[in-house]
């Protein structure tokens, strides 16, 4: 028998293998009916008693689950809120290094909502930051409510609260990503949005070929860097379109001192892979947007596939596989799987070869042919990284 959490991991695996073999709604409607079938002592206890059936069966569910929430119900005022400071379901995930799906704490709203709707409720706001912590308030649709935001047990007071990217509702309407990128609330279609009138784009590395000749005459107006060329702007010091934030991000001081002094319209997209081992980091301490995700887009054109405790692509690797999902020309440069004649692994630095523990040379090379492949003709690469490829790799 399946323990009270461990069916998490099948769940996970279920929706992606449903958006993969059989479109984006798909997992929608496996919420939608199958996860609603199995719910009917929500619906029973809603029907039944209202807010205050919902909460006792809520209360009880989280006992058994071990969820560390706190549900309050005020029936004067017309609402139920719960605020979840380390969810059992998507903390098993994490825990266990798990990212099949593009997007698993969808599913929640995706079969609320039904129960809700049957009983004649409704969620008034929800929000979610994809780290394990939420919170939402329910309501009666037969009569006004008020908001119970305030509360001692608010998550967003919490610290943990500034992690990750946060997705929002009303009304069940899921609401845009980003104000400051448009109407979209699918973080693929924000991707897709911002760079929809190029078609070519420069992905910029750290590797010491990032800042030689060759990559100075392949600049293109349209240039994807990490964090850190942003920071010290060493290799590039142009605005970028894009910026993707590594997974061990050190200098984010420095990139919200620069992006908050560039004017609104020539800030770039600020992205994050938003890996489930990775360090959580908490970007509205800085004062910047959350980034975007790349991953739901990676995953939904299946060019990465997490693989639970095992290497992961460096962050410039990371950023091609980006450009090759939305289907760019691509120029590559300042990958040079550490083995740049000068002996450097990134530009300015002490001569070293040894790879940082959470990557390898193998990783990296699969996921950059992987990228190369789709590319095809599309893919103008260092004349570096192209004979390296063509070498026999050395530290796997």
């Amino acid at each position: 028998m399946l323990g009270c959490q461990d069916f998490c991991g099948y769940y996970d695996w279920t929706f992606y293998f449903l958006r993969r073999n059989f479109g984006p709604g798909a997992a929608q409607n496996l919420w939608a009916t199958a996860i609603v079938d199995a719910q009917t002592h929500y619906t029973d206890a809603g029907l039944k008693r209202g807010l205050r059936g919902l909460y006792e069966t809520w209360v009880a569910t989280g006992k058994d689950e071990k969820c560390d929430w706190t549900f309050t119900l005020d029936e004067e005022k017309n609402v139920l809120r719960w605020d979840m400071r380390k969810c059992p379901s998507k903390g098993h995930l994490i825990h266990n290094d798990l990212n099949a799906d593009e997007d698993y704490c969808d599913h929640c709203m995706g079969w609320m909502e039904v129960v809700l709707g049957r009983i004649g409720g409704e969620v008034v706001q929800h929000e979610h930051n994809h780290c394990g912590q939420c919170w939402a308030e329910m309501r009666m649709r037969d009569k006004p409510s008020h908001t119970l935001t305030g509360l001692a047990c608010d998550i967003t007071n919490d610290s943990r609260w500034g992690r990750g990217f946060v997705e929002r509702w009303e009304q069940h309407v899921k609401l845009p990503l980003l104000d400051s990128t448009g109407a979209a609330s699918d973080s693929v279609e924000v991707l897709r949005d911002w760079f929809a009138n190029v078609d070519h784009v420069t992905v910029l590395g750290r590797g010491p070929s990032a800042a030689d000749q060759w990559t100075r005459q392949q600049l293109t107006d349209a240039v994807i860097v990490t964090d850190p060329t942003y920071a010290t702007q060493d290799i590039y010091d142009g605005e970028p379109m894009g910026v993707l934030v590594g997974d061990n991000a050190q200098v984010l001081a420095q990139v919200a001192k620069r992006f908050l002094a560039t004017p609104a319209q020539q800030r770039p997209l600020l992205m994050h892979m938003y890996l489930p081992n990775a360090p959580m980091q908490a970007f509205g301490t800085f004062g910047l947007p959350r980034p975007v995700p790349i991953l739901p887009l990676l995953i939904r054109q299946r060019v990465y596939e997490h693989e639970p405790s095992e290497p992961y692509p460096t962050t410039g690797v990371f950023a091609l596989l980006l450009a090759t999902a939305l289907n760019k020309r691509v120029t590559l440069a300042g990958i040079d799987l550490y083995r740049h004649p000068t002996g450097k692994m990134y530009v300015g630095e002490q001569p070293t070869t040894k790879w940082p523990d959470q990557h390898s040379e193998r990783c990296d090379r699969k996921h950059l042919r992987i990228a190369i492949d789709n590319l095809g003709e599309r893919a103008q690469v260092h004349p570096l990284l192209t004979k390296l490829l063509a070498e026999p790799a050395k530290n796997l």
